[in-house]
C-alpha cells in the first residue's frame, strides 16, 4: 500500500516539536506501507527550486520524508503550496502516484492534498488535532483557512479525528463523512517505572504544558493548589515546561506563586525531553492539568501509560477516557478551581491511605489504546475501509 502523507504541521529545521504527534502517527504504520511525507514550512533557506529539495530517508526503511523550507515572505500559503505541487509533479512524472492520500490537518497542505487526490484519483483521508475547530473556546479559522478546511473536509472519504469530540466539531464543516476517532501515539519511554513509587512524604503533583495561560490556565491551577494547601493537603509540585528552567517567562506568574504562597511548593524545572518528562511521571503521584481547551492532550494519555493518575478539567475528548474511570484519575469541571482544590484534598488522603494502586491498570489502559502497535492497526484497518 503506497501512502503519500500531506503534514501541515511536522517537526523541521525551526520547529523540532511542531507536530512530532503527526510523525509519531506516521510512523506507526510506515513498516506496513510505502509511505512518503511532504512537509513545507516557511522557513530561512531560498525558495524552493527543482534542485533544492531531496528525499531524504525517516526512522523506518520504508518511510521517505520530503521537508522543503520555503522563503519565509508573503504569500506564504501560495509558496508552500507550489512547493508540495512541484514534489507532486515529480512523483507524477516518475510514476510514483499513491493508492492513498493522507492529510495530517487542514491548514496549508489541504489545497494541494485535495487537488492531487483528485488528479490521481486516489482517497483522501483527514486526521484531525486542531483546536481551531471549537469555537466554543473563542478559537476559530481566518476566512481563508475556513474555506480550505471546509474543502479539504467535504473531500475527503473519511475523518480521523483524535476524540469524538472533534469528530463533532468536523462534522459542522462536512457532515455526511464517516468517521474513525484514533487518538495520539505515546512513546516507548513512558511505561510503568522500574521500581515501585514511594508510598510516603508528600503527594507528588506534576504539570507539563506549554504555561500558556489563556489555554492552559496556570493562574486559576496556581489558586487551587493554594486553597488546597490551606486546607490541610500536603503536596509539592513539579513543573515542566515554558520557555526557559527556573522560570515562568509568562509576565505575572512569578509574583503570584509568592502572593499565593507557595514557593516552598513549587518547583520550576523548564522544558524537558520526553524521556526526562516520562522520568518525572514514574516519580509522581498524579498529573495536574487544568485547560480551558484541548482535543485529546498527548500528556494525559502519557501520565496513564506510566501508570499515573491524572486531575484535568472536563474539555474537549478528555471526560471520553477519564468519566467513569476513577483508576484513571478525576474529572474536574471547567474552570472550577473549588473542585480542583477538592480533588488535590481528595488524593492527598488517598495517598496517606495507602490507595494510590491502581498504577498496572492504568498502563494496561494505556497499553491498549495509545502504544504504536496499537494506534498503527487502527490507521490501516481506516485505509483498507477505503481502499474497498
Amino acid at each position: 500500500m503506497r501512502v503519500l502523507h500531506f503534514a501541515s504541521w511536522y517537526p523541521n529545521e525551526m520547529h523540532p516539536q511542531l507536530g512530532n504527534f503527526v510523525q509519531r502517527q506516521i510512523r506507526a504504520v510506515a513498516d506496513e506501507t510505502s509511505s512518503v511525507v511532504l512537509h513545507a514550512w516557511p522557513g530561512v533557506s531560498g525558495d524552493l527550486n527543482k534542485d533544492s529539495w531531496t528525499f531524504g530517508n525517516g526512522l523506518e526503511q520504508d518511510l521517505r520524508e520530503a521537508l522543503v523550507p520555503v522563503r519565509n515572505l508573503p504569500p506564504r500559503r501560495w509558496r508552500t503550496e507550489r512547493a508540495y505541487n512541484r514534489v507532486c509533479e515529480c512523483m507524477d512524472k516518475a510514476g510514483q502516484q499513491p493508492d492513498l492520500i493522507h492529510l495530517h490537518i487542514a491548514a496549508d497542505a489541504a489545497s494541494s492534498a485535495v487537488q492531487w487526490a483528485d488528479r490521481w484519483e486516489v482517497p483522501l483521508v483527514v486526521s484531525e488535532h486542531w483546536t481551531a475547530y471549537h469555537a466554543e473556546n473563542k478559537r476559530s479559522f481566518r476566512s481563508k483557512e475556513e474555506a480550505g478546511v471546509r474543502a479539504a473536509l467535504r473531500a475527503a472519504s473519511l475523518h480521523l479525528p483524535v476524540s469524538s469530540h472533534l469528530g463533532r466539531a468536523m462534522t459542522r464543516f462536512a457532515p455526511g463523512v464517516n468517521q474513525q476517532v484514533i487518538p495520539n501515539v505515546v512513546e516507548s519511554c513512558f511505561s510503568l517505572p522500574q521500581k515501585p513509587r514511594a508510598i510516603d512524604g508528600s503527594l507528588r503533583l506534576l504539570h507539563v504544558s506549554s504555561l500558556l495561560d489563556d489555554h492552559k490556565n496556570i493562574k486559576g491551577m496556581l489558586r487551587a493548589l493554594a486553597d488546597a494547601a490551606t486546607r490541610g493537603a500536603d503536596f509539592v509540585v513539579q513543573v515542566i515546561g515554558g520557555a526557559g528552567a527556573g522560570k515562568l517567562e509568562i509576565p505575572g506568574f512569578e509574583n503570584l506563586v509568592g502572593q499565593l504562597g507557595l514557593q516552598e511548593r513549587i518547583e520550576f524545572t523548564g522544558p524537558a525531553s520526553p524521556f526526562e518528562v516520562a522520568t518525572a511521571m514514574q516519580r509522581s503521584d498524579a498529573l495536574v492539568l487544568f485547560s480551558r481547551y484541548e482535543n485529546l492532550p498527548c500528556v494525559l494519555l502519557e501520565a496513564w501509560s506510566t501508570g499515573l493518575p491524572v486531575m484535568a478539567t472536563n474539555v474537549g475528548g478528555v471526560g471520553e477516557h477519564l468519566e467513569g474511570r476513577p483508576m484513571l484519575g478525576a474529572l474536574i469541571p471547567n474552570e472550577d478551581e473549588k473542585a480542583l482544590s477538592d480533588a488535590i484534598l481528595a488524593f492527598d488522603q488517598r495517598k496517606k491511605s495507602g490507595e494510590l494502586t491502581h498504577e498496572k491498570e492504568t498502563a494496561d489502559y494505556a497499553s491498549a489504546r495509545f502504544t504504536t502497535s496499537a494506534v498503527g492497526e487502527r490507521i490501516l484497518q481506516a485505509y483498507r475501509s477505503v481502499l474497498r
